[in-house]
């Protein structure tokens, strides 16, 4: 009689088999990318709020600061012309740019512009950069621009101020920095156009409100 085997069956690998350590060193990897990123968001961030102070005194509310003060706008001087001032980069030839800085920590303050024949155009810029307010002549009212700039509590005082029942008809912009810039920009249609379109640009009022 033949002796019959007795061998146990033979396993076949499972797919599954080493699960464990592979979703281990996946979770691992996982960790470590996500910790590094995190480093590195925070390095990028002090490094940010440290630079800030620099960066904000190369702004052109700092750059321009010293002008308007007088209480009418004082035009840009042009590249190679600019008696320690930052010409405005890409320049356009055709337009003429004037700025009035403003300072709203004694109130607000009231811009009045006259309009001409020659296409003009304010916007209002805060400390650090970016555009809170624009407006061009076609809002005039009988040749007139006009309109009050405040900090938020300086809007609320002037509502409280208000007569009771009346509505003001007076154009008040709430800006969220205490400084900044008014700039006007007239177009000039020909090169013959730069005396008026200085004048209109300059005639740009910027003083208390009363």
């Amino acid at each position: 009689m033949s002796a019959v085997s007795h061998d146990p069956p033979q396993r076949h690998p499972s797919a599954f088999a080493g699960w464990r350590p592979r979703l281990r060193a996946g979770l691992a990897r996982f960790a470590m990318t996500t910790l590094a990123g995190l480093i590195l968001a925070a390095i990028v961030h002090i490094v940010t709020v440290l630079a800030i102070p620099a960066l904000s005194r190369h702004d052109a509310a700092h750059a321009y600061r010293a002008l308007g003060t007088e209480g009418h706008a004082e035009p840009i001087p042009l590249p190679g012309n600019a008696g320690g001032l930052p010409a405005l980069r890409e320049a356009d030839p055709n337009v003429v740019t004037a700025i009035c800085s403003y300072d709203l920590s004694a109130g607000p303050i009231r811009i009045v512009a006259r309009t001409g024949t020659l296409p003009l155009g304010l916007t209002l810029h805060r400390q650090g950069g970016g555009v809170l307010y624009a407006i061009t002549d076609r809002a005039a009212i009988r040749g007139t621009l006009e309109f009050l700039v405040m900090t938020e509590a300086q809007r609320d005082e002037r509502i409280a101020a208000d007569d009771e029942g009346e509505t003001s008809r007076e154009l008040r912009v709430v800006s969220d920095a205490e400084q900044g810039l008014i700039v006007a920009r007239v177009l000039m249609r020909l090169p013959s156009d730069r005396a008026d379109a200085e004048a209109l640009a300059t005639g740009v009022a910027c003083g208390a409100a009363n």
